[in-house]
């Protein structure tokens, strides 16, 4: 299957990037979150809402919630299945592009753009209060309960001051991941060009 490298332009006046940040109940790969409580440019320009959550979740919210979530925002290498039409392909971020995204996001002042399901119209009060890139080689580790995220994951926290969205929908399992869009430029990896040139030759001969 074909697959798309996304990545951005680090210019501050460019659309690309990560706009916003969703509470979503069908993330489509495997990192989820956890729920804390007080006791514990060649390519054209293309929009993209990219799943990052997990189908059963892995959050633990009781009683006296700090109604706090935390996981993976943003993981590198991962081929994600995206269908557009009768097109069908997989699209992937590289270590280095999920680091700029997380840099551009930062300065960008979205910390606050968090809704439910990449609806705008239901905005989730609250926001991104910590976030950071994966690195054990330079002493950031993945969270207690993370460790199998690899280096380049792109991590946060993100508190939700939604009293009813928390209980009606964290609390119930019915959001179970996070989910990121946004605007990414699209990038052919050249294995692919070259395996199609390789059929199209091997069909000729036939």
């Amino acid at each position: 299957m074909e697959v798309i490298n996304l990545f951005i332009n680090e210019n501050p006046e460019d659309k690309s990037g990560v706009s916003a940040i969703a509470l979503v109940d069908s993330p489509a790969i495997e990192e989820g979150w956890v729920a804390f409580n007080k006791q514990n440019p060649d390519s054209q320009l293309v929009k993209h809402t990219i799943f990052l959550g997990s189908e059963k979740g892995n959050y633990q919210p009781v009683e006296g919630d700090k109604q706090i979530l935390a996981g993976a925002l943003m993981v590198p290498n991962k081929q994600i299945y995206r269908k557009d039409g009768e097109r069908e392909f997989n699209v992937t971020f590289t270590p280095e592009v999920i680091k700029s995204i997380q840099e551009k996001f930062a300065l960008s002042n979205r910390n606050t753009a968090i809704n439910q399901m990449h609806n705008s119209a239901t905005p989730v009060n609250g926001g991104v209060i910590q976030h950071f890139i994966i690195d054990r080689k330079s002493g950031v580790m993945p969270p207690k309960g993370f460790d199998n995220l690899e280096d380049g994951s792109w991590f946060g926290y993100i508190k939700v001051n939604d009293k009813g969205v928390w209980d009606n929908f964290v609390k119930t399992g019915i959001y179970t991941g996070f989910s990121v869009e946004g605007y990414f430029y699209e990038k052919k990896e050249m294995a692919n060009d070259f395996l199609k040139q390789i059929e199209e030759f091997v069909s000729n001969l036939a």
